[in-house]
């Protein structure tokens, strides 16, 4: 047992020892590739294409022929001449000579059918070719959608590992203060409040740091999450939060938006294929042209297959002309244009989506290049009165509050910049989707790579 104990210490010694992987070093263009190519909405969209592709193909089959091979044997035997009424009236001789024998039959033949014309044949191939139209601006919606939750996520892990550094960063500046305050303690320069205030200070910013830790790892989780992959995959952001020109002209925002929005064209598509549904109701009610033609042999003896003689064919031309069904035509047309106006009462209020959000956009961007300005200020500002307030301490000008006061403004202004770096960073972004563009920017992109469509 001793023995089993010690293989089984020695196993998970080896296992634990094995290396961690190495790290991904990714960019935001990584990023987004990744999540386009396994994220689960943009397969199910690109299903739900394939999906329209073949109703488009089911469509135009109705206005190609259709062509059957039918091949049958039959083996019967028919006594309908001896149930006939007046069979009893046939000499005795000639009914005793009419009895019935078995046989069989064999048939094969090409039949064919083709609908000559249709009214409702034309619109409903237009139809699925919108609806397939429809189906690929769908797609490129959530491929947008996909990239634009995934530039977040990846925004979200760099801001949490910027808390981070800013955090230790303000760890080695408190460090440096109470190793100061310690050495002006044994001087008898300052009094043991001053030593405790800094030891303080100094336990809760460290506090501070282990929940910017925990943050930074939830938001990795997130971002590996929507590239579906293991959740606590090791990740090294390449690109940094930046500040990038935008273009903030309403007009032009909202202009782009309502030409470009691929929610827009799916609406305006959906209006399309419910118009031409009217039309295919509509022609249930009016005159169709069939044509059903077939060409074989039937033969009692299989070797006679082959011969001409035994040919049989036949051709036909049928128009339907419907009188009355009930009304229920009418029903259906009425049901396709409540359809239609459905449709289009969507398509106005995703216009109306659209322009508030490109208001909304235009607006978040705006304000986070001013408190961005304020803040790239501010943190020079606030640097420089951390180092006279450290000067002054050590020279007995400046107090421990004093200090700390400086410290704590410095560390504030550098998370109120990362904020802003982070803003206007998800703010250029969200333009970008707004406007119906990949929020990927032509800047963000290796020389390999290429932004969503």
């Amino acid at each position: 047992m001793m023995l089993s104990l010690v293989l089984v210490l020695a196993q998970t010694t080896a296992v634990s020892a094995e290396p961690a992987p190495a790290p991904v070093m990714l960019s935001r263009a990584e990023a987004v590739a990744r999540a386009l190519a396994a994220n689960p909405a943009v397969r199910k969209s690109q299903a739900g294409l394939d999906s329209l592709r073949g109703r488009k193909q089911e469509a135009l089959a109705d206005a190609l022929p259709e062509l059957d091979l039918v091949g049958s044997g039959t083996r019967f035997r028919d006594p309908s001449l001896l149930n006939s009424p007046g069979f009893d009236e046939f000499p005795p001789e000639f009914r005793s000579a009419l009895r019935p024998i078995p046989a069989s039959l064999y048939d094969g033949a090409f039949q064919l059918r083709q609908t000559l014309w249709s009214f409702k044949l034309g619109a409903a191939v237009r139809a699925a070719r919108y609806g397939l139209d429809l189906g690929r601006e769908d797609v490129r919606r959530t491929e947008h959608e996909v990239a634009l939750a995934t530039i977040q996520s990846y925004h979200d892990y760099v801001l949490g590992l910027e808390k981070v550094r800013v955090t230790e960063q303000s760890i080695v500046q408190k460090q440096k203060h109470l190793d100061m305050a310690r050495t002006r303690r044994e001087a008898g320069v300052v009094t043991e409040l001053d030593v405790l205030r800094s030891e303080v200070d100094l336990a809760n910013v460290q506090a501070q740091l282990e929940r910017a830790r925990g943050d930074a790892d939830q938001a990795r989780g997130a971002l590996n999450a929507v590239m579906v992959q293991p959740v606590d995959a090791a990740i090294v952001p390449t690109d940094a939060l930046d500040r990038r020109p935008a273009p903030v002209a309403l007009a032009e925002v909202t202009a782009a938006a309502l030409a470009n929005r691929a929610e827009l064209k799916v609406a305006a598509l959906n209006v399309r294929v419910y118009e031409q549904l009217v039309k295919v109701e509509r022609g249930e009610g009016r005159p169709r042209l069939d044509l059903a033609a077939g060409y074989g042999r039937a033969v009692r003896d299989p070797g006679n297959f082959f011969r001409n003689d035994f040919a049989r064919w036949n051709a036909a031309v049928t128009l339907t002309v419907p009188v009355f069904d009930g009304f229920r035509t009418a029903g259906r047309v009425t049901q396709a244009q409540a359809s239609v106006s459905r449709a289009e009462q969507d398509l106005i209020a995703a216009e109306n989506r659209v322009r508030l959000q490109a208001k909304q956009a235009v607006d978040r961007l705006r304000t986070a290049e001013r408190v961005l300005d304020a803040a790239e200020l501010n943190v020079t500002q606030a640097a420089r009165a951390v180092e006279m307030t450290q000067a002054n301490y050590r020279y007995g000008a400046a107090t421990t509050l004093d200090v700390l006061d400086a410290q704590a403004s410095l560390t504030l202004a550098e998370s109120l910049r990362i904020q802003g770096l982070y803003d206007h960073a998800n703010a250029r972004a969200v333009l970008r989707y707004v406007m119906g563009e990949s929020p990927l920017e032509p800047e963000q992109l290796n020389d390999d790579e290429e932004a969503p469509r």
